[in-house]
């Protein structure tokens, strides 16, 4: 069939053999977009289903759901479409969903990607590829869709890709030189600024431009304004790499020459680092701890390695996952190993954002970090924005791998991440979608260990205790416990302690769910008790989320489906979503697919003994 071309960069355009194709803007739009997205992958039926309704999903989606495929294919056998078999191939329909099989162009925002991929590979000419990469954007990604959330969502993250690319052709032009390019550099960001005012890296660059084009009293002026923004509507002060171009700009006017930059808006190291402690000399929140050993957790690692690597580095990874599953430990290791490619070293913090005490207030994570970093007590900045100009200065000066452990959410994590160049890793039993989002993070989610995992683990930590076990044996006693560590941890520790006691009389024990979380507990410290370490997050749930849980832990499968849990509280699917989310989102319940969810055996088990029984929550529907 003739070739196809589907922009996404701008209002949906389909084009066959060159010839625009006109599709109905509403569901169909929605629906297409949903597959260009993925072009070349498939999409499962019941992901389609949820980027074409949201939270209102019709009776009958399914069908439905053949219909608007079929609608589609329709439009693509308009002449030179290249006809019924040719459009069944372009979108191919597959056990449990369908395929968008387009050549690998066939998409504008696969040009646009791969077109930055040459751009940053340091080989060819990285401005006219950039040039060709922004050619390709028409206007605001998927514009005209309808707003549902995942339209908005993936339409912010796509334009975050465009600014980094106007933002690196505009370092390029600056690094050209020429009063043409810095003038066509301040007009082109101006422009932008008016759309996007609190983007500071392009004020930088803006306010560079028009200094650098001898317009040096104009871009102290410009610096003035946003200063006034920033702390009329955000309450903050200008960033430390922007405060510092001013401060150059302001040397070089009285000098009579150019402010010193190498690098648009970021400042120059010190000469010597702060006074005070050194990295690693303060103690469980202050600098990363020595090594520990860690078991199990091979491709976690590997998975660490392969983003810290990457061309395009995240300057943010979260590390997220149930309570109890190894978030901190899995991160101290990795840190360790990591923290050698940053100049400035590791710090850390608990900020025990589902801990027994209030989570760490901003401004005393900031102290502690700064501790961490070297800085003596006596020089800490008393405020809450002087301590937060400091970390950024000396995060952009030494770069360092900041480990921000049990968040309690993603606003805690904004005002404590580090300047471009440092590297954040968050553990937190949120997932923390927020910071995947906007900031663009990435995310590693930690789940249960698998049956090998389980068992390398319990071997390690066993020694005598499990010697002449048979593997049968101990994989019950990591199913068990449902592949936590913690709970392997402390089903360990009753079988070093307790005479003659042996996995599978353990495993005999544990069967008996009555009684199973009054055994996975040490007795004398709530952080080593399965009940306590799980049920901390049941006081952030809603009464609607409470329930759920309850009804879920009482009356369901380990295995259910959004319709099991709309009837079970006799609401709607777009209500029973909405409740399924939030308990998702803590990490209380697992999501196997769009419409199917797990709750672990554990979690049942603290559900079904702490919250309210649901007889007693009917009233909350």
């Amino acid at each position: 069939m003739d070739r196809v071309s589907i922009g996404i960069l701008g209002d949906l355009d389909v084009r066959v053999g060159g010839k625009q194709v006109p599709i109905p803007r509403g569901r169909l739009h929605l629906l297409l977009a949903a597959l260009a997205l993925r072009a070349g992958q498939f999409v499962s039926t019941e992901e389609l289903i949820d980027h074409v309704w949201g939270e209102e999903v019709p009776p009958g989606a399914r069908t439905t759901l053949r219909a608007y495929i079929k609608r589609l294919r329709a439009r693509l056998r308009e002449p030179g479409a290249g006809g019924e078999d040719g459009a069944a191939r372009l979108i191919e329909a597959r056990p449990g969903g369908y395929l968008l099989a387009v050549e690998e162009a066939g998409t504008d925002l696969h040009g646009f990607r791969a077109l930055w991929a040459r751009a940053t590979s340091g080989e060819g000419n990285e401005l006219a590829a950039l040039d060709e990469a922004l050619a390709l954007w028409r206007g605001k990604p998927l514009a005209g869709l309808q707003p549902l959330p995942w339209v908005v969502e993936t339409a912010s993250g796509l334009t975050e890709e465009w600014l980094r690319a106007v933002e690196r052709r505009a370092d390029l032009l600056i690094e050209r030189g020429g009063k043409a390019a810095f003038d066509a550099v301040a007009v082109e960001l101006r422009v932008l600024l008016a759309e996007y005012p609190f983007r500071e890296s392009l004020w930088r660059r803006h306010i560079l431009a028009l200094h650098l084009g001898g317009r040096s009293a104009e871009a102290l002026l410009r610096y003035d304004e946003v200063r006034r923004l920033l702390a009329d509507q955000l309450g903050v002060e200008p960033s430390a790499s922007l405060r510092s171009l001013y401060h150059r700009i302001l040397t070089a006017a009285d000098d009579g020459g150019e402010p010193d930059i190498a690098e648009p808006g970021v400042p120059s190291p010190p000469s010597q680092p702060p006074r005070g402690r050194q990295p690693g000399e303060t103690g469980d929140d202050g600098a990363a701890a020595p090594r520990p050993e860690l078991v199990g957790r091979r491709r976690c690692l590997a998975a660490l390695d392969a983003l810290l690597d990457s061309r395009h580095r995240p300057g943010i990874i979260v590390v997220d996952g149930p309570a109890g599953v190894g978030k901190t430990a899995l991160a101290r290791y990795w840190a360790a190993s990591a923290a050698g490619k940053f100049p400035g070293g590791p710090v850390r913090v608990n900020l025990r954002g589902f801990h027994s005490r209030p989570p760490l207030g901003v401004r005393e994570a900031l102290a502690r970090l700064l501790q961490g970093a070297g800085v003596g007590e006596a020089e800490l900045p008393r405020g809450l924005s002087g301590r937060s100009a400091m970390f950024t200065e000396l995060t952009a000066a030494r770069p360092m791998l900041v480990l921000l452990d049990n968040a309690h959410d993603a606003e805690q994590v904004r005002h404590l991440l580090p300047a471009s160049g440092s590297l954040a890793v968050v553990t937190s039993q949120r997932q923390l979608r927020g910071l995947v989002a906007r900031e663009g993070a990435s995310r590693l989610t930690l789940g249960r260990l698998d049956p090998d995992e389980g068992v390398q683990l319990v071997t390690a930590l066993g020694g005598p205790a499990v010697t002449g076990a048979r593997r049968g044996e101990i994989e019950e006693l990591v199913e068990l416990c449902a592949g936590l560590p913690l709970a392997l941890r402390i089903a360990v520790e009753q079988l070093a302690r307790v005479p003659s006691l042996t996995p599978a009389g353990l495993a005999v024990e544990l069967r008996d769910e009555r009684s199973r979380l009054a055994l996975l507990e040490t007795g004398d410290d709530d952080s080593a008790s399965i009940r306590g370490t799980l049920g901390r997050a049941h006081q952030l749930l809603g009464p609607g989320e409470a329930t759920l849980l309850g009804k879920l832990a009482q009356h369901a499968e380990a295995e259910f489906g959004l319709d099991d849990a709309a009837a079970l509280l006799a609401v709607g699917q777009g209500k029973a979503h909405t409740l399924l989310n939030g308990l998702v989102s803590l990490n209380l319940v697992e999501q196997l697919s769009l419409r199917r969810y797990r709750l672990p055996c554990l979690q049942r088990a603290v559900a079904g003994e702490l919250l309210p029984k649901p007889r007693a929550l009917n009233a909350v529907r």
